[in-house]
């Protein structure tokens, strides 16, 4: 094994308070109405789901209509200002990211999230734009699509240089899982819940903290 995929929001960081109060003040703003399920929709989801659900609530005519990315911007804007002020690791995100680096092994993070987003988070564990530690990003604003398409993961695949058999993919949701599987990447799921049960290329464990050398590099 040669590279660790991580996902980022859930995994790494805890962000999507940040997201939830961001959507409900600004899509309040604009004439909106906000329900528990929406903003339980809007976890893990793309950019253009995201523009969705922010149509969803009445703040937007339509995914497509201006007003839609505007909102989405000004939750970008206010979730990476509150990152860059004080980034929301989860226990154990620099020890084990560190410990990877120490071992050798490229990393990577794959993200919905906005790239300058990410590039803060990557920093914060790694250096000026997390150059130390992380060999490349791929973000939502990138043009590869969301999960559970394969393709984020795919493109980490490619830029690293590496084969899907010799990675291994950290994630949290059920859709980043389902993106790394499809790529056939053995996945450490964080959640002792297993999402995908009969599926041998799954491991889960509680948290991040239990995520440690010896797991990622075995077989």
């Amino acid at each position: 094994m040669r590279a660790v995929l991580w996902d980022m929001d859930g995994t790494l960081i805890d962000s999507q308070p940040f997201w939830d109060e961001a959507f409900t003040r600004h899509c309040t703003a604009r004439g909106g109405t906000v329900t528990p399920q929406l903003v339980s929709a809007l976890a893990g989801t793309s950019i253009p789901v995201a523009r969705g659900i922010i149509a969803a609530t009445g703040a937007a005519a339509s995914p497509q209509d201006p007003a839609a990315l505007e909102v989405y911007e000004a939750m970008a804007r206010d979730v990476e200002a509150r990152v860059a002020a004080r980034p929301p690791l989860l226990p154990g995100a620099r020890e084990i990211t560190s410990a990877v680096a120490r071992a050798g092994l490229v990393q990577a993070i794959v993200s919905a999230s906005p790239r300058v987003i990410v590039e803060r988070v990557a920093a914060e564990l790694g250096g000026v734009s997390g150059a130390a530690v992380f060999a490349t990003l791929v973000c939502g604003d990138d043009g590869v699509g969301a999960k559970p398409d394969p393709l984020p993961y795919a493109t980490a695949v490619e830029r690293l240089g590496v084969t899907p058999h010799e990675c291994v993919v950290v994630e949290d949701s059920p859709t980043g899982a389902a993106s790394a599987r499809g790529n056939g990447i053995r996945v450490v799921q964080v959640g002792s819940s297993k999402h995908f049960p009969a599926d041998p290329g799954l491991v889960a464990v509680p948290d991040l903290a239990s995520v440690t050398l010896d797991l990622l590099l075995r077989p």
